[in-house]
């Protein structure tokens, strides 16, 4: 009879307890709403403290989210007019004591991925509502595949890392990694795009994620001769500080910090919220397996010219190319490295990196590197048109200035600076080239 009982207050005391813990978390409270635009959905966020269970009615340009067992802050209940591509106005109210509505007002009859994110690391639980922009996403992929600049021009794909939900490394003073390596990669590009035989364009060109998967097809669709990421270091130690470069490795890492910094950097496409079938495995050997010996070799090549080219702008963290494995340096048939400009941990990088002239000295020193790497095909150019009279290259040397080049040809400094599409012609690279016109005898 006594081992009955024991056994009758043990399941009570089991049912009791599983009770307890199924309502500890209690009613879903909404944290904030947020929102980010990309070229081919507009993504509307609703933070929740804990995971949210609700039900989706669509209407005639309408879609409506029942959040059951919900609460709503006062300040975040009413209609809130946003008029960005797809979505116009978006409207919470608590219809039932536990019950939360949210309405989002659509420009049109657009398609929408709805889904939801556990919490992870300083992110909350979060109900994500994707609504898809076919057309703008539909031209963007035109105007990339353009077949002129795969035939006659270098293509230079750079990757600003990061962005809208996930803000990379952030500084002391408050700086964002994402922030400052758009600003960064976008410098690149212009420069990579005056010069005759060279197309550059970017993974991202504002504040939003792009996933692993989409950056490497961007390279891929643009048949793309070289991936560039663009990164911001940051370290425990906050005296860290400088450059590095990194490439792809095959096998275990070149150091543990190595790793370290590549584990990080794959966590990027669950913190900037892609849902979890459609993440990249960071951790695939096939893809690993099917490196051509040449791509590395060449990243290794690229990597060391970068690295030699960082050393003039803001010295060096370490002074090997460093190898390890990020997600997004895995193109088995493309040239891909990943730049650390600088440490955003330490202050004084910090500074330097929201400096707009530290930016285009970087910049500067990237497409440098790059244009050493890979020479212009032949024939580049003919889509700007021949010259019209006979020039010859000059290699700026240290003390140059525009106008001491231009005496020393017979030229003028305006001459120069209209055939090299110089809008900077202060900022002058030691070791680049200018195109000079040639005095005809």
């Amino acid at each position: 009879m006594l081992r009955k009982g024991m056994v009758l207050f043990f399941v009570l005391a089991c049912i009791v307890g599983y009770a307890v813990s199924v309502g500890a978390e209690g009613p879903t409270e909404i944290l904030s709403v947020r929102h980010w635009v990309a070229p081919d959905h507009t993504r509307f966020v609703i933070d929740t403290s804990n995971e949210a269970d609700f039900s989706i009615e669509r209407g005639e340009r309408q879609i409506t989210l029942i959040l059951e067992d919900a609460s709503l802050p006062a300040e975040l209940t009413g209609l809130k007019f946003f008029n960005k591509p797809g979505l116009k106005a978006v409207s919470l109210s608590a219809s039932l004591p536990s019950r939360v509505l949210v309405k989002l007002g659509l420009s049109e009859n657009l398609q929408a991925n709805i889904f939801k994110l556990k919490k992870f690391g300083d992110k909350p639980d979060r109900i994500v509502i994707d609504i898809v922009l076919p057309e703008t996403g539909q031209k963007d992929k035109q105007r990339r595949m353009e077949p002129g600049v795969k035939k006659k021009e270098r293509v230079v794909v750079i990757d600003p890392g990061h962005g809208g939900d996930d803000p990379g490394a952030i500084g002391k003073n408050g700086t964002y990694e994402k922030d400052v390596v758009l600003d960064i990669s976008r410098k690149l590009r212009d420069i990579i795009n005056k010069r005759k035989g060279y197309h550059a364009l970017l993974t991202r060109n504002g504040d939003y994620y792009v996933p692993f998967k989409k950056r490497l097809m961007i390279a891929r669709e643009n048949g793309a001769d070289l991936l560039l990421s663009v990164h911001a270091n940051a370290a425990r130690n906050r005296e860290a500080r400088g450059s590095s470069v990194y490439c792809i490795a095959a096998g275990a890492a070149s150091s543990e910090a190595a790793r370290i910094l590549a584990n990080n950097e794959n966590l990027a496409d669950v913190i900037g919220g892609v849902p979890a079938g459609e993440q990249s495995d960071v951790s695939d050997p096939i893809i690993l397996d099917m490196f051509q010996t040449h791509v590395k070799n060449q990243s290794r090549s690229f990597g060391r010219t970068l690295l030699e080219a960082m050393k003039s702008v803001i010295g060096i963290k370490f002074g090997n190319v460093q190898e390890a494995g990020f997600y997004v340096l895995k193109l088995p048939e493309i040239t891909s490295v990943l730049l650390e400009t600088a440490f955003i941990s330490n202050q004084k990088d910090e500074k330097l990196l929201k400096n707009e002239g530290f930016q285009d000295k970087i910049a500067l020193a990237a497409a440098e590197a790059i244009e050493k790497f890979l020479p212009p095909l032949p024939g580049a150019g003919e889509k700007q048109g021949n010259l019209s009279s006979p020039t010859t290259a000059y290699m700026v040397k240290s003390g140059d200035t525009l106008y001491s080049i231009a005496a020393s040809h017979g030229t003028t400094a305006e001459a120069i600076k209209e055939l090299n599409n110089l809008k900077r012609p202060d900022l002058l690279y030691v070791g680049s080239k200018l195109i000079i016109p040639r005095k005809e005898n």
